[in-house]
């Protein structure tokens, strides 16, 4: 009796028709960097079981020419900022030529703990276009301190053990609490020790980290990094024995920066990753294959640029047959007519067409079923938005940055009416609220923002990593109270508004995913966007997603917390700050 492992031996011998034979395509192989041309591949149910002449199929498809690469990797991705369900995520990445995301749930793990990373697992289960690994959640809050904020969701080292004995779990999770870490935190360092114990591979998260400070990070066992927005940050991550990932997603954009890093000696150990994708990137510029079309046009050889958006990712995270062509691999394959735009003309996944000749080809099941609601927000009068000042003073503003989610400390002179400060949209200095909304505590906090270009009304989001309270940004406290109260109402999602003027994106799961199809989610988002721009005046094509951001304690260098005010510095504790420099 032949063992299940080696059941298609014979196919692998010739002596059996292989299920599909593709032939006439020129191979990308991204472990040796060459191209075979006029070769042949044979598939055994889920499996290459040949390369090369003289195989036979029951189904030969001849590829005209085409090339065949491995289907594609993003190393590191929080699905639930596609705002989609898994499958309907899938759905929009497969025809990308995307077969496997390493996903962190800890956004949904922030809002519902142990409940929502299961939900994820469920859905994920319920998709058959694209393998989902993922990451335990190492940092749920991401800074554990209800001093800093208030969160939904704690998740300690005894119930990071849950995940431990799953095999979609390959990772433990960006570490986003490094002070924690670097200075010895004990539940920290549990967390660490029981990853390695498990031979689980550590993912970092540690901006602008250096010196001292970035050693003691990387000796605890931290090889990965996705943070880094510079060429000299991401030159001694890697020089110190980090994996660099250059992230190019929605509202981070690192990889022109970061692409001189790239050599024929380091390659390596660098790989690529989207982070956070809006729905309308996803639709409009695609997935890895966007990053890839920039990467060969700035001038990375194709099959670099395609080692380190495959076998480098599958090498980093020891995934088993996966990120290259060979016998014995996942026939997770993309047939492509060039390696220039890399746009798929067929994707096959695990043997299976998942995108055929440019049409999606119908499989898998529909979310049927949903989280409790996670819209718990007690929300104040107007009045009590309000600011008083002295004409005079000097504000302490959060600077947003153009394309990146760091911040700068700005002061910014005050201008006060009838002793309250007030908005200046034509200096573009909004008010930015986070409203708690997780135990009905009637919590917030107000600061002050610059660069989001807001001119009228406000905008807002239950999206607010990674605590996901409710972020609004506007220059009337009206306006600021009736978004928040919208998106209350709407069991959470992002919203603009102005007086009796609106567009929203309902998000009704955990405030952080839509129950619609991929299509329903990019048409409202680009009337959403439509409506930022055009009736609230900012001139940035993703607010909302700026937004989002500004509210995450742990990436220098000012935040808001329903709590208030926060500075981060690289490698330290947060601290909270006062409004008035």
């Amino acid at each position: 009796m032949t063992h299940a492992y080696f059941r298609h031996r014979e196919q692998a011998l010739g002596q059996q028709p292989a299920d599909v034979l593709l032939t006439n395509c020129r191979l990308v192989n991204v472990l040796s960097g060459r191209i075979e041309e006029k070769s042949a591949i044979a598939i055994a149910g889920e499996e290459i079981v040949g390369i090369g002449p003289h195989y036979q199929g029951r189904e030969v498809i001849d590829c005209g020419g085409d090339y065949i690469y491995p289907g594609l990797i993003d190393a590191h991705i929080h699905l639930e900022s596609s705002k989609l369900t898994i499958p309907e995520c899938a759905r929009a990445m497969v025809r990308h030529g995307t077969t496997a995301v390493i996903t962190d749930p800890h956004e949904i793990a922030n809002v519902a703990s142990i409940e929502g990373v299961s939900f994820q697992l469920d859905t994920a289960s319920d998709n058959e276009r694209m393998s989902v690994f993922f990451t335990v959640p190492s940092c749920v809050p991401a800074i554990p301190d209800p001093n800093l904020e208030t969160f939904a969701s704690y998740m300690g080292p005894t119930k990071l053990r849950a995940f431990f004995n799953n095999p979609w779990f390959v990772v433990l999770g960006e570490m986003m609490n490094m002070p924690g870490a670097i200075y010895g935190d004990r539940k920290v360092l549990a967390k660490l020790a029981d990853s390695r114990d498990r031979g689980l591979p550590i993912d970092g998260h540690a901006p602008m980290l250096s010196g001292r400070e970035l050693n003691t990070y990387i000796y605890l066992g931290i090889r990965s990094d996705h943070e880094s927005t510079s060429l000299a940050e991401a030159q001694e991550k890697i020089d110190r024995g980090m994996t660099i990932m250059i992230r190019e997603g929605s509202t981070e954009s690192n990889l022109r920066t970061l692409l001189p890093l790239v050599t024929g000696l380091n390659s390596a150990r660098v790989v690529f990753a989207s982070d956070d994708l809006d729905p309308i990137d996803l639709a409009e510029r695609g997935h890895i294959d966007h990053i890839l079309r920039i990467a060969v046009a700035e001038g990375l050889h194709p099959i670099r640029a395609l080692q380190m958006a495959t076998i480098n990712v599958a090498n980093t995270f020891r995934l088993n047959n996966i990120g290259a062509i060979y016998p014995g691999a996942k026939a997770d394959l993309v047939v492509a007519p060039d390696l220039e735009t890399f746009t798929p003309r067929s994707v096959m996944r695990h043997g299976r067409f998942v995108w055929r000749d440019g049409a999606e080809v119908p499989m898998g099941r529909k979310v049927d079923r949903f989280l409790r609601s996670t819209m718990n927000a007690d929300l104040p009068a107007v009045e009590a938005l309000r600011v008083a000042g002295s004409p005079g003073a000097t504000l302490r503003v959060i600077g947003a940055v153009a394309n990146q989610i760091i911040t700068e400390e700005l002061h910014v002179p005050a201008v006060v009416s009838d002793g309250w400060v007030q908005a200046q949209p034509e200096a573009d200095v909004a008010k930015i609220v986070v409203f708690e909304r997780h135990r009905n505590s009637g919590g917030f906090g107000v600061a002050y923002i610059k660069g989001l270009g807001i001119r009228r009304g406000a905008i807002g989001s239950s999206v607010a990593h990674d605590s996901h309270n409710i972020v609004v940004a506007g220059v009337d406290d009206a306006d600021i109270l009736r978004c928040a109260q919208r998106i209350r109402d709407l069991c959470g999602g992002q919203v603009a508004c102005a007086g009796d003027a609106w567009a929203e994106l309902p998000l009704p799961i955990a405030g952080l995913m839509s129950d619609q199809p991929f299509e329903t989610v990019v048409a409202q988002e680009q009337a959403l966007f439509r409506f930022c721009q055009e009736v609230n005046g900012t001139p940035l094509t993703r607010a909302l997603s700026t937004l989002s951001f500004m509210a995450l304690p742990v990436i220098p260098t000012l935040r808001v917390t329903d709590k208030g005010l926060i500075r981060i510095l690289p490698g330290a504790y947060p601290e909270r700050v006062g409004l008035w420099v």
